[in-house]
């Protein structure tokens, strides 16, 4: 009916809303017809929930509410917080957090590989008060402010695109599906959620009824019932994801409903209260949406009504919309009506989001759904003369052509929306595609793995394309614990979903060796798999084909053909090597091009040709004729003979056959060897009893290998190669002759390969040769395992290495190598665009089951923490520090340690959580812990040793813990001060990156009364600190910031003790040198500290980033701004030099002069970055290596 102009897509939904906890759960309640609103027994609430029995037994409370089930669990985890953290955020936001993920999920749509941006536009309802947390005012308001909703989702989902919270009463949510479909149309994003969320405080299990208000008399709501008395509150939240339908038909999205148009306008005056609807502002907002829609009223078939079922709001909207409908037609109950509330009852911020679901719902299953609790019409309605009749059964949709149907959504406030809507567009889809296929699962956790995989096996018993369903799973975003698995049709999946186990732990790839097999192992169609699951491949091979059938008449056609074959072909040996070459080396570049370079490439015996050409020893010509002329030459040069596989080891089968026998071994491996010999000498060995008791086969060839029976064919061999172009290989080779690796100068020469043609192959030596370069997975390219065979008879392989042969048993035909790519693709190697995603193009994407959250309530179990807090000073700890370590541990991440290894960040801990932790332990234990040194491992057994050193008692009895060492060395040390947050952390970077030789101490202040304390003091405390590691000069010291004033201080003070400073290190600050003033006279100070004041208050740039992270360094900076301001920097006898950002060459001369009268010389030196960054990457890199260019040369002299 419509154009993809000016129309958008609905492509994912998500919703937890009352008795449904998703889409599919949804949609079975409205068809079915079921209530979802809960029910309370008054006297159990007394006496079980402990309400409050005054409240509950008053006659006008109505024991009845729509409850979201678990709306206080969070997945915190899944999003990267801590358990404390979580319980600072408004449910609301969290359930919202949520939802967005599983719509994304539902979309099959990853942002972060998403060729656009992503908008989010979402809404909320009142907001929780935090009751019963410890909040700080900056808590509060990013945790429980309704600011945050929007944005918290596009910060932790990666969303780039416009992010705006919405709050216009109960039409929030389809406010924010109008404002999401503009952002589109405007190509403001290019993908974009909408949606609200309504989540009630806790204790709330009903309301108090007031006769003509909005809320019911009985729990009942009765949209246009003659009996109703208004709604029922309720919880919800329900999100959409939509796209320009351009886009969305061009990408391959599921389309379930195509918005065609939407209004917004608001009622103003007309109406008797702010909070009475209005017919004419309703009217013209369904007038004005249907007009943008370029739909007539007559041809719509649903209007899904705001229906509060309230005696006002449900005769307005049905007079309202009977006006709208009468200016383009008279005709009268053609349009079905209904209401989402009479299942759901009021989900305010979600009420529209909740309808438009709904209407989409329907729109996509071409069914129409009943409103609930519809007896008699209300009169005041007038529906007989309407063009309305209300839908009071589960039914087909009308078939009056195409799907037409509408939403509305009515704010308190007089806020009004109405959006137009039509069913998917009729698209062609493409046949079931044959063959199997890879269905990629992950998750954040393996239990939610385990679930998604449980889920997913229920979802899939509809589905006929298994290819669709792989492409919509491609297209989510990657969690680390991934289970990728291989099915063949959609029977085989749903068994192979039911049956498989847990994976192990994620598994990283490694080191990888590419291992090649042998003569004899190549079968008819063994390529067929790669050559149609993997377009890299089948271009490679196609490549070689051509090569090969222009310049040697042979067609490799059967080794990737589909059909089976007799074994004629490949019982020719020149079909046979060439079959073999070719196959390695498009697999070998099929898996380079997906980034796996290989430790080592190991082939046995023509299998060691395959790897030389991906090594780049010949080019593709080249290698083909070599590899041509090595078969040829094997059989036209060669004596008849045979080759038996015997299972024993070289030196008991040379000793039972002696060494004189004419027949002899050329393969070696742990499982058994090779014997080579003359036909005649092989059948005179097995007519005897040297191998009596041993298993022996004949392997199908009638010529010998590896022996000296080849060297008048390694003489052609050898000139053939002599005539080629040799290169030394770029990768690592083992030699299959040596079992070591191949000298690259050799391979590089015909000497090379003429002694490979009749030197026994060592497979068992090669596999320990790459076993000790490391490697752990190791893959096979080519048809079968037997190379793996051997790789798994060493006896060092175990349960840590991992084995895949790429194209299997022939009876696999594509599950074997299906399962290589998974399991590839569970080790990080992103396989699935060449496979899974290749030539689907054309397939529709599936609604599937979203990632699992499998959360708590981050509340829960948490003792209710008083907001009244007395001033106290820390009572010393006696006995074990354990306790009071485990208190501020839990704290600052709302779970206690479980064990000594707990990691600090790996559950969630940021490093200003970490020094809020160490300023709690400080205030409430009185032990003083170095952040810095709990940093380096921060672990909660390293915080118990750092606290039982540092206790009062026991730091008397050593030297000062304030230096903290951020690098060994044995050399002359670099002493820094810490800048105004006290903590040497700051200076980690740079210590890493300095000369292994030096040193680096970090001088923190001492933590008692360090507010107080002059610039002097901090600076004399640190000179202890520094004679006690170091007693005699000469000293380096520096400093960042604030720690650049202190460094100049020390200095001082130790030039006046008569020691001498080799240098002073100024990262990014100098002294003003205002001749012996204070700082506090200089402007150039002045401005800067008024700067960060009002920056720190206004939350402005960096400093007000570093702020909001941590409220506790404003008042730490503005402290140390203020020891700044009476101090009077004096000049001090030694070389200075300056690390100044934000300067060039002409500046750093001016400061230079300016600065000269205060030092013995003095250098300044323009560096990367800002003040904030320097010490971060990547400038700190740059600042480092100026910094040891500066200590090892000539520092500033005087002049």
């Amino acid at each position: 009916m419509t154009t993809t102009e000016n129309a958008v897509a609905v492509v994912g939904m998500a919703c937890r809303l009352p008795g449904a906890g998703n889409i599919g759960e949804y949609w079975e309640l409205l068809r079915d017809g079921v209530e979802g609103i809960t029910r309370f027994d008054v006297e159990d609430l007394v006496r079980t929930k402990g309400a409050d029995p005054d409240d509950v037994r008053q006659p006008n409370f109505v024991p009845a509410k729509g409850v979201m089930k678990d709306s206080a669990n969070f997945d915190w985890s899944f999003f990267g917080y801590g358990r404390a953290e979580a319980a600072r955020i408004d449910p609301q936001q969290r359930v919202f957090l949520e939802a967005a993920a599983s719509a994304l999920d539902d979309a099959g749509l990853d942002p972060a590989r998403f060729d656009g941006w992503i908008g989010v536009y979402a809404g909320a309802d009142r907001t929780q008060t935090g009751a019963g947390l410890d909040l700080n005012p900056l808590d509060h308001m990013l945790g429980m402010e309704k600011d945050h909703v929007a944005t918290r989702v596009a910060y932790k989902l990666g969303l780039r695109g416009p992010a705006l919270t919405v709050q216009t009463s109960c039409s929030t949510s389809l406010v924010a599906v109008h404002m999401a479909v503009q952002s589109l149309l405007n190509r403001e994003c290019d993908a974009a959620l909408a949606g609200g969320v309504a989540v009630a405080p806790k204790g709330e299990w009903g309301y108090w009824h007031e006769p003509g208000g909005p809320l019911s008399a009985d729990g009942y709501c009765r949209p246009f019932d003659a009996s109703a008395t208004g709604t029922v509150p309720s919880e919800g939240v329900g999100v959409v994801v939509l796209k320009r339908l351009e886009d969305a038909l061009a990408d391959g999205d599921r389309i379930a409903a195509v918005v065609l148009g939407s209004a917004l306008n608001n009622d103003g005056a007309e109406k008797m209260g702010y909070t009475t609807p209005s017919i004419p502002g309703q009217r013209d907002v369904i007038r004005y949406a249907q007009k943008l829609a370029g739909v007539e009223a007559a041809d719509i078939d649903y209007v899904e009504a705001h229906g509060t079922a309230t005696p006002i709001g449900d005769p307005v909207e049905v007079h309202a919309l009977t006006e709208a409908f009468r200016m383009s037609t008279a005709d009268a109950g053609f349009c079905l009506l209904g209401g989402v509330k009479g299942n759901l009852g009021h989900t305010s911020a979600a009420a529209g989001v909740a309808a438009f679901i709904k209407t989409v719902l329907m729109l996509e299953h071409g069914e129409v759904v009943p409103s609930l609790h519809f007896d008699q019409p209300n009169p005041l309605l007038d529906l007989a003369d309407s063009p309305f009749r209300v839908a009071t059964a589960h039914a087909p949709w009308p078939d009056r052509g195409t799907r037409l149907a509408a939403v509305s959504s009515f704010g308190v406030g007089g806020t009004n929306a109405h959006a137009v809507l039509q069913g998917p567009p009729a698209r062609e889809h493409a046949a079931p595609r044959p063959g199997g296929t890879l269905l990629p699962l992950s998750a954040a956790t393996p239990a939610a793995l385990s679930r998604l995989r449980a889920d997913l096996s229920v979802a899939v018993q509809a589905e006929t394309d298994l290819h669709a369903v792989a492409r919509s799973l491609a297209g989510r975003r990657v969690h680390p614990h991934k289970q990728a698995i291989a099915v063949s049709d959609p029977a085989h999946a749903r068994a192979q979903l039911a049956a498989a186990g847990d994976p192990v732990s994620p598994r990283p790839l490694g080191k990888v060796a590419f291992l090649f097999p042998g003569h004899g192992t190549l079968r008819y169609n063994a390529g067929a798999p790669a050559y149609r699951l993997l377009p890299g491949f089948r271009r490679r091979f196609d490549e070689v084909r051509d090569v090969v059938r222009e310049r040697h008449g042979v067609d490799l056609t059967p080794v990737v053909a589909e059909a089976d074959g007799g074994p004629e072909w490949f019982d020719d040996g020149i079909n046979q090597q060439l079959g073999l070459w070719a196959l390695g080396y498009a697999l070998g570049r099929q898996l380079m091009d997906w980034g796996i370079t290989p430790v080592g490439m190991f082939g046995n015996s023509i299998g060691e040709f395959a790897p030389a050409t991906l090594a780049g020893v010949w080019s593709l010509a080249d290698a083909a004729a070599v590899v041509h002329e090595r078969a040829r030459v094997a059989w036209a040069e060669a004596p008849p003979g045979r080759m038996l596989a015997v299972n024993g080891t070289a030196d008991e089968i040379r000793r039972r056959i002696g060494a004189d026998h004419p027949v002899k071994v050329s393969v070696i491996s742990r499982g058994g060897v090779v014997l080579s010999g003359l036909e005649s000498d092989v059948d005179e060995l097995l007519a005897g009893d040297a191998l009596s008791g041993l298993d022996v086969r004949m392997l199908a060839v009638d010529r010998p290998g590896h022996c000296a029976l080849l060297e008048p064919a390694a003489r052609f061999l050898h000139k053939a190669i002599a005539e080629t172009e040799v290169s030394p290989p770029a990768l690592p080779l083992v030699s299959d002759s040596t079992g070591t690796w191949a000298d690259p100068a050799a391979v590089a020469g015909s000497d090379y390969w003429a002694a490979q043609f009749t030197r026994p192959v060592l497979l068992d030596a090669g596999v320990a040769t790459l076993l000790d370069a490391g490697a752990v997975t190791f893959l096979e390219l080519g048809p079968g395992g037997s190379m793996l065979g051997t790789v798994r008879w060493n006896e060092r392989w175990d349960d840590t290495h991992t084995g895949l042969p790429l194209l299997g048993r022939a009876e696999d035909g594509d599950l074997g190598l299906l399962r290589a790519l998974g399991a590839l693709w569970e080790r990080g190697v992103d396989v699935l665009g060449e496979t899974v995603l290749a030539g689907t193009e054309s397939l529709v994407r599936r609604s599937l089951p979203p990632h699992p959250f499998l959360g708590q309530d981050p509340n829960g179990d948490q003792p209710v923490r008083t907001t009244t807090r007395a001033k106290t000073h820390p009572a010393p700890v006696e006995g074990s520090v354990r306790p009071a370590l485990e208190r501020v541990w839990s704290t600052a991440l709302g779970q206690p340690p479980a064990s000594d290894a707990d990691h600090f960040y790996a559950l969630g801990g940021e490093s200003v959580m970490a020094l809020s932790m160490m300023s709690r332990l400080r205030n409430q234990s009185g032990l003083a812990v170095s952040l810095a040194e709990f940093s380096r491992e921060p672990t909660f057994g390293r915080l118990v040793e750092l606290a039982e050193r540092d206790r009062p008692a026991v730091a008397a009895q050593r030297a000062p813990v304030n230096a903290v060492r951020l690098r060994e060395g044995p050399g002359r040390p670099l002493f820094l001060a810490a800048d105004a947050a006290g903590t040497a952390l700051s200076y980690q970077p740079l210590a890493d990156r300095l000369a292994a030789d030096r040193p680096v101490y970090g001088l923190e202040p001492d933590p008692a009364g360090q507010a107080h304390k002059s610039v002097a003091q901090v600076a004399a405390h640190h000179v202890d600190a520094v004679l006690g590691i170091q007693p005699e000069g000469p000293y380096t010291l520096g400093g960042w910031s604030f720690g650049a004033v202190v460094a100049h201080e020390m200095a001082r003070l130790l030039v006046e003790r008569g020691e001498v400073v080799d240098v002073l290190l100024c990262i990014d600050a100098f002294m003003p040198g205002r001749r012996g003033l204070p700082i506090g006279f200089d402007p150039e100070f002045l401005y800067s500290h008024a700067y960060f004041q009002v920056a720190g208050v206004l939350s402005l740039g960096e400093v007000g980033r570093q702020m909001r992270r941590n409220p506790a360094l404003h008042k730490l900076f503005l402290n140390k701004a203020r020891t700044m301001l009476p101090y009077r920097p004096r000049a001090v006898d030694c070389p200075a030099v300056v690390f100044k950002t934000d300067l060039d060459e002409r500046g750093a001369a001016k400061l230079a002069t300016r600065l000269a009268p205060l030092y013995g010389g003095v250098r300044v030196i323009p560096v990367p970055g800002n003040h904030w960054s320097v010490l971060a990457e990547p400038h700190v890199h740059r600042l480092a290596e100026d910094l040891l260019t500066t200590l090892a040369g000539p520092v500033p002299e005087k002049d």
